[in-house]
C-alpha cells in the first residue's frame, strides 16, 4: 500500500502526546523531502535489496541512485556503515523469518488507511518474541527506542501492527522487541516489552486519533483545542504550526514571565535563582529554543516574500546587506602564479600539514588496507577526554570525577546525547 498515511508512524512522537497539533492544516502534509532525508532513502534501499538479495553492501559500491535530481552514491563509507545494520538484523534472524521493508496495516488502532512501512521485521519462535528494526542513517539526534519510560511511538506502531500479521498467520508471541539501528553514530539501542504493554501504547495511541479527529474540526484558538494541545520539547521539534499554535505562545510567556505585547528589547526577565525554579527552567529551556527558531524562520519568510511585518518603529521590517565575509582568492591557480613571481616557492606556499586522523581514516580504514590501518595508524590516534555534560540524575552513566571550570560544561536538556 502506498501515499501518506494521515495519522503516520514517523510522526507519532509529535500526534501521541500532542493531538492537537493534527488540528493545524500544515502538520497533515507528508514530510518535504530533503536532500539529508534522501541520502537516508537511498541507504534504506540498498540496504533492502541486500537483504532481501542474501548479499552484502560491498556488492553495491559504485551504484548510482538518484533522487529529486541529486546523484547518491554507494561508495566505502557507506557500504561499511549500511552494513552494520545489515549485520545487526541478520545476526538477530538466525533461526526466525525476516521479512524486509514490510507494510503493517495498523488500521485496526488508528483507523481505516492507516500504516507504515517496517525497514526490517523478525519473528523468533523459540523465545516467542517479535522484533521491528528501524534503519535510522541520520546523525542529527541520538533516537532511543525507550522515550519517558515506553516504546518509541514509532516502534510501537509498527510493531502493532507487525503482532496482527504474527497473529493472524498464528504465531504465538508473548514479548516485542523495537530496536533503533543508527550505524553513522555507532548506536544501536533496543527495547523489549510484553504484548500486554504493547497493546496499553496501542489505546493510548487511539486515544490521541479520537483527541485528534475532534482538534481537525475545532478552531485552533478555541477553548475545546486547548485541551488538546500539550507543548512540549519532543512534540513541537517537527511541528509545523509552533508559531500560531497559542499553548506553545501561552508556555513560553510563562516560563518566561513576560507578556509579548509589553516586554521591552534589553529587558529580558530574571531568571530564577532558588534551586526548584532553576530546575523547572532549564527543562523549558530546549522548548522556548524550537519556538524562537520557529517565531524566526516565520519572519524571515514572510519579509522575503515581501509581506509587511510592522516593527515597533511603524515601518516594516527588510534585509539589509550584512558584514562582508572573509577574503579569499576568486582564482586560486591565478593567485598561485601571481604570489609565485612575486614571493617565490619559500614564501608564497602555507606550511604543508600532515592529513588529521579522520581525513587519513578515509583514505586507509577499507577493507583492502584495514588491517594495516588496525596495526600501523590506529595506535597512533589519541582521543581528548570528553567534556563534563549535565544530565539529569536518572542517568546511569556515573557522575563526571575530573575538574572542570564552568565554561568547559555542556547541556543534555532533553536528555539524549548529541
Amino acid at each position: 500500500m502506498t501515499g501518506h498515511a494521515l495519522f503516520s508512524p514517523s510522526a507519532s512522537s509529535r500526534w501521541i502526546p500532542c493531538p492537537g497539533s493534527m488540528g493545524f492544516p500544515e502538520n497533515l502534509k507528508s514530510n518535504d523531502s530533503n536532500t539529508f532525508a534522501d541520502n537516508g532513502t537511498a541507504s534504506h534501499e540498498w540496504s533492502a535489496h541486500a537483504l532481501i538479495n542474501g548479499c552484502d553492501a560491498e556488492v553495491y559500491l559504485g551504484a548510482v541512485i538518484a533522487l529529486n535530481e541529486v546523484a547518491y552514491v554507494m561508495d566505502e563509507e557507506r557500504a561499511a556503515f549500511v552494513q552494520v545494520y545489515l549485520d545487526d538484523v541478520r545476526r538477530r534472524a538466525i533461526g526466525g523469518m525476516l521479512f524486509v521493508e514490510h507494510y503493517v496495516d495498523i488500521s485496526h488502532i488508528l483507523g481505516e488507511g492507516q500504516g507504515g512501512t517496517a525497514d526490517a521485521m523478525i519473528f523468533q519462535p523459540a523465545a516467542k518474541n517479535l522484533i521491528v528494526e528501524d534503519l535510522k542513517y541520520g546523525t542529527g539526534e541520538k533516537i532511543f527506542a525507550q522515550a519517558d519510560g515506553e516504546i518509541n511511538p514509532q516502534l510501537g506502531l509498527y510493531l502493532l501492527g507487525a503482532l496482527a500479521d504474527a497473529e493472524m498467520l498464528g504465531y504465538e508471541v508473548e514479548t516485542v522487541t523495537g530496536i533503533i539501528c543508527q550505524p553513522r553514530l555507532y548506536h544501536i539501542d533496543e527495547h523489549t516489552i510484553t504484548v500486554a504493554e504493547l497493546r496499553a501504547f496501542g489505546a493510548k495511541a487511539a486515544a490521541s486519533v479520537a483527541m485528534a479527529g475532534n482538534a481537525m474540526i475545532v478552531a485552533p484558538d478555541s477553548l475545546t483545542m486547548a485541551g488538546y494541545l500539550h507543548p512540549g520539547e519532543k512534540q513541537c521539534r517537527w511541528c509545523r504550526a509552533k508559531t500560531r499554535c497559542p499553548a506553545i505562545a501561552r508556555f513560553v510567556a510563562d516560563e518566561v514571565r513576560c507578556d509579548f505585547e509589553t516586554i521591552e528589547a534589553g529587558a529580558a526577565p530574571m531568571p530564577p535563582v532558588d534551586t526548584a525554579g532553576v530546575a523547572k527552567a532549564y527543562l523549558a529551556i530546549g522548548l522556548i529554543q524550537s519556538w524562537c527558531n520557529a517565531v524566526r524562520a516565520r519572519m524571515h519568510e514572510l519579509v522575503q516574500a515581501n509581506v509587511e511585518v510592522i516593527g515597533p518603529d511603524d515601518k516594516p521590517y527588510k534585509f539589509v546587506e550584512g558584514k562582508e565575509g572573509a577574503r579569499k582568492w576568486e582564482n586560486d591557480e591565478v593567485a598561485e602564479a601571481a604570489l609565485l613571481g612575486q614571493l617565490g616557492p619559500d614564501k608564497a606556499y602555507a606550511p604543508r600539514k600532515i592529513l588529521t586522523a579522520p581525513a587519513a581514516a578515509k583514505l586507509l580504514d577499507k577493507k583492502a588496507t584495514k588491517q594495516l590501518w588496525a596495526d600501523g595508524f590506529a595506535p597512533l590516534i589519541v582521543k581528548a577526554k570528553g567534556q563534563p555534560f549535565l544530565v539529569q540524575g536518572s542517568d546511569p552513566r556515573p557522575p563526571f570525577s575530573g575538574a572542570a571550570g564552568a565554561d568547559e560544561f555542556t547541556d543534555n536538556i532533553s536528555g539524549e546525547d548529541s
